[in-house]
């Protein structure tokens, strides 16, 4: 039997009316469990930059209106951040001098070589895969706000086998049938 703790697909925080009651329990026990944990600060890290500072001030109040992160998720929206902030400066290099390497030639002449790429085009993509981890890990990016709100498809494969489990001898005697 599989880790039920690990298995399947990530729980669904934020339970509607219409949800299941499991949904409902993990629900309510998962606020329970954070109601008394400190909020994200609203001010950001003196440490990150202009884009970082930016960043950190249009993101936090929408995280707060969906109630789900705290203190404990300040690094990662700080490294979200610092990301993104890699990612704007690699922007600005390449838009400052071209999408290829340059150097200076023996004649002191800057030469652009189109055999190697602008090295900040390795920072860009680097700091778009770390964006895009820490995003889904924030429940910032359209399919982790989808799965939230998304039924469990092993639903009713779960409550078919809760109920096999629960099937006596007389059970399957049909009777008057």
């Amino acid at each position: 039997m599989a880790n039920p703790k690990h298995a399947g697909r990530k729980r669904k925080l934020n339970a509607t009316d219409g949800d299941r009651p499991y949904q409902k329990r993990q629900t309510k026990k998962f606020k329970e469990l954070n109601k008394d944990l400190k909020e994200v600060q609203k001010t950001p890290p003196s440490h990150l930059d202009v884009h970082g500072k930016w960043l950190w001030r249009q993101i936090v109040p929408e995280l707060q209106k969906v109630g789900n992160v705290k203190y404990l998720d300040q690094l990662n929206i700080a490294n979200l951040c610092s990301a993104y902030s890699d990612f704007r400066t690699a922007e600005e290099e390449i838009a400052k001098n071209g999408p290829y390497s340059h150097f200076i030639s023996k004649q002191g002449i800057e030469v652009e070589d189109k055999s190697r790429p602008n090295p900040m085009f390795a920072v860009k993509n680097t700091a778009e895969r770390t964006m895009k981890t820490l995003c889904a890990d924030l429940g910032m990016s359209f399919n982790a706000r989808a799965v939230a709100n998304i039924e469990s498809e092993n639903y009713h494969a779960q409550k078919k086998n809760e109920d096999a489990d629960k099937v006596t001898p007389l059970g399957l005697v049909k009777f008057n049938v």
